[in-house]
């Protein structure tokens, strides 16, 4: 039996990246899944692929986490498919660099509108949900190991990371009667399509990276799933409001 048997999940951002990876590990420990996207073609690409493995175990949700109503519409989707919602993965999130005295307006609200309004307009929905069942919950937030360290050209990205955490954190706190645990999960580099990308901006940047990793090399999302798949589970049951960093000792906070 999987760790997640029984469970039903919604997971954000989940077409691509650890997302998907979050999906895919998911499924293969008994949970229920609902992708949601903006890409919704690519979320039924991903569920095709879970549903090969493990038939009727995954729904695609069409997903914006900027616009209350379709949060709404893709938790009645995932409850109406699976009969309840007991975790909530907020992985939606992007990443605008720009040195600060050039930095655009526009992007620099469209990074909080996704990474942090988002993750609370997602919370807030879901946790409604699962108040409403009774039988408590799982929310985890992926943050990033940049929400506690600064980056060039990271102004917004890194602040809203770190508002992230601080939103995981009173969630924690208000939840805890209703037994809805809230936890951060913040990844150091990882291979995903917005690492690729600013690798190919920045020569000598994988390099740099490894370099300063004991384990001798970058994350790959699985390795942030596993976490996520702990984090979900009876195992972590007495753990809330925690961040967890998952870098191979890229970043060690002290």
């Amino acid at each position: 039996m999987g760790l997640l048997e029984g469970k039903v999940a919604l997971i954000t951002g989940a077409a691509r990246g650890i997302g998907r990876a979050i999906a895919e590990v998911y499924a293969e420990h008994g949970a229920k899944v609902a992708i949601g996207d903006l890409r919704l073609e690519e979320c039924r690409q991903v569920v095709k692929g879970i549903n090969a493995h493990y038939p009727d175990s995954a729904i695609a949700v069409d997903l914006d986490v900027t616009v209350p109503k379709t949060i709404n519409r893709a938790i009645e989707e995932t409850v109406a498919a699976f009969g309840e919602l007991n975790i909530l993965v907020n992985d939606a999130g992007i990443h605008r660099p720009h040195y600060i005295i050039d930095f655009p307006v526009e992007d620099w609200d469209l990074v909080y509108s996704i990474n942090v309004r988002g993750t609370f307009l997602c919370t807030q929905a879901a946790a409604l949900q699962m108040i409403k069942q009774g039988k408590g919950g799982c929310i985890i937030n992926i943050s990033s190991a940049s929400g506690k360290k600064p980056d060039p050209q990271g102004a917004a990205y890194c602040s809203s990371k770190s508002a992230i955490i601080g939103f995981t954190r009173v969630a924690a706190l208000e939840f805890g009667k209703y037994r809805i645990r809230a936890n951060a999960i913040l990844p150091g580099a990882t291979n995903t399509e917005m690492l690729q990308g600013l690798i190919r901006d920045v020569p000598g940047l994988i390099e740099e990276l490894v370099d300063k990793t004991p384990m001798g090399r970058m994350a790959e999302p699985r390795d942030q799933a596993n976490a996520a798949v702990f984090l979900a589970s009876d195992l972590a049951s007495h753990i809330t409001g925690d961040a967890i960093v998952v870098s191979g000792g890229e970043f060690m906070d002290s």
